[in-house]
C-alpha cells in the first residue's frame, strides 16, 4: 500500500497504544515478577543457558505463539465477532510499525496470551523472558512495517512470513492469519488468495518489461 498515513491517524494510533501499554501490558509485565518468584526462575549469571539453548527456546516460544495466533486470529475474523473486536486493528489498510499493537484491549489480551504460553512452558531463566520479548517485538514491528527489505536477516528464518505476507492480510482481510511462520496458512489453504495475487503480479511485471 502506497498511501501514507496522516499525523491525525498516527496520533489516534499512539493514544490506543498508550492505553494498551499502561493499562493492560504493564500489569502483565509486572506480574512476571511473581511468576519468576513462584516458580523460582533463576536470575544469576551462573545458571544462564548457553546461547544455542536460548535460541532454541525462543524458537519454541515463536512456534507456540504462532500456532495460538493463527487459530485465535482466524476466529477473530469470524463474521459474528469481527466487528466487535478485530475490526479496530484493520482500520489501517497500510500497516506501519506503531500500528502493530493498535488493537482492541480484548484482542491485546486474547492474542497476547500466546506470548506467555511459551514462557510458562519453557522458561528456565529470566534471560529467556527478556530475549523472547525482544524477538517478538522486532518480528511484530517488521511484519507491520510496510517494507520488504531484501537484506532483512529475519528472512533467513525458514518459513518466515515477513511484511509482504501480512501486508496482504491488511489489504485483503481474508487469509494469511499467522503471525510469524507460513506453515499453518499453507496447511489450511488460507494463503490461496495471497498466492493467486502473487502470480497475478508476476504476470503484470512480465508484461511491463
Amino acid at each position: 500500500m502506497d498511501k501514507p498515513e496522516t499525523w491525525e491517524n498516527q496520533w489516534k494510533c499512539f493514544k490506543v497504544l498508550l492505553f494498551n501499554h499502561f493499562c493492560i501490558q504493564l500489569p502483565l509485565i509486572c506480574g512476571t515478577y511473581y511468576f519468576t518468584e513462584y516458580f523460582s526462575i533463576p536470575y544469576d549469571w551462573e545458571t544462564m543457558p548457553r546461547w544455542y539453548m536460548l535460541l532454541a527456546r525462543c524458537f519454541g516460544c515463536a512456534v507456540i505463539e504462532d500456532t495460538w495466533h493463527y487459530f485465535l486470529h482466524r476466529l477473530l475474523h469470524h463474521k459474528r465477532i469481527y466487528k466487535y473486536i478485530h475490526k479496530i486493528h484493520h482500520e489501517f489498510q497500510a500497516p506501519f510499525g506503531m500500528e502493530a499493537e493498535y488493537a482492541h484491549p480484548l484482542e491485546t489480551i486474547i492474542l497476547g496470551t500466546g506470548f506467555f504460553i511459551g514462557i510458562m512452558l519453557l522458561c528456565d531463566h529470566v534471560i529467556l523472558l527478556w530475549a523472547w520479548v525482544t524477538v517478538r517485538l522486532i518480528e511484530t514491528i517488521d511484519v507491520h512495517s510496510g517494507y520488504d527489505i531484501p537484506l532483512n536477516p529475519l528472512n533467513l528464518i525458514p518459513f518466515y512470513a515477513g511484511s509482504r505476507h501480512h501486508d496482504f492480510h491488511h489489504m485483503n482481510f481474508i487469509g494469511n492469519y499467522a503471525s510469524t511462520f507460513t506453515w499453518w496458512d499453507r496447511i489450511f489453504g488460507t494463503d490461496s488468495q495471497f498466492n493467486a495475487y502473487n502470480e497475478k503480479m508476476k504476470k503484470v511485471e512480465k508484461k511491463t518489461e
